[in-house]
């Protein structure tokens, strides 16, 4: 939307441009006024609308804000209007969050504007289908993370945890300890069926056996022992 003529000049110039669609002879006109009063929005906005229709909306954007930079100058209808070019612009550049803001602000100060309705819904609908291919994105990288893990175990030592630092000295050694009490564990067997295969030989022996036995013992503790040298 291009605003009123204004007395200026320049912007005189860069409308008569604009209406022939010579829009970066306009770019230069408008320039030219912004440059010469940084305090008239109109220059601004005006200068927005040469730069969009040249496909500069990252410019175009910039231009519109500055134009806003002083509401309380313009209309409610201007401030619509600006407000409502820096959705397009936004928009144009696939920002679509800034879009929504901007239409929103648009309707603010005319509420009933069909355009910046439509405009808004556009800038919503893509900006939720934005934020759902976004959220597919980051699913199908987990997923192949999850793929990457699985099909490459070396990338997954199996490793013995490390040890908690938490425990004490004691608790720390007993897993080294642990060997030596089982290597020594079939000498106490050992030792075990030894006595009992003992008691039970001796429990099958018979009384007068074992009065023999104990005769036996007894004769061989009071023989005297041999000597291995003579006595003289």
């Amino acid at each position: 939307m291009l605003r009123a003529q204004s007395d200026h000049p320049h912007l005189r110039r860069g409308d008569r441009a604009y209406n022939r669609d010579q829009y970066k002879e306009a770019e230069q006109h408008y320039r030219n006024a912004a440059d010469r009063d940084i305090r008239n929005p109109k220059s601004f906005y005006n200068l927005g609308n040469a730069l969009y229709q040249q496909g500069k909306f990252e410019d175009a954007s910039r231009k519109y804000e500055q134009a806003l930079e002083r509401p309380e100058t313009q209309t409610k209808t201007e401030l619509a209007d600006t407000w409502h070019n820096l959705g397009n612009a936004m928009l144009k550049q696939r920002k679509y969050q800034d879009a929504v803001k901007s239409y929103q602000q648009s309707l603010r100060y005319r509420p009933g504007d069909e355009a910046s309705k439509m405009n808004l819904q556009i800038a919503k609908k893509k900006l939720e289908e934005e934020q759902q291919r976004e959220k597919e994105k980051q699913q199908q990288q987990q997923q192949q993370q999850q793929n990457q893990d699985q099909n490459n175990p070396s990338q997954q030592p199996n490793q013995p945890p490390p040890p908690n630092n938490n425990q004490n000295p004691e608790e720390q050694q007993q897993p080294q300890q642990q060997p030596q009490q089982q290597s020594s564990q079939p000498k106490q067997q050992q030792q075990l069926k030894q006595e009992e295969a003992k008691r039970l030989l001796e429990t099958a022996i018979n009384n007068e056996d074992r009065k023999n036995a104990r005769k036996y013992r007894a004769a061989d503790q009071a023989s005297p022992k041999k000597r291995s040298k003579k006595d003289w």
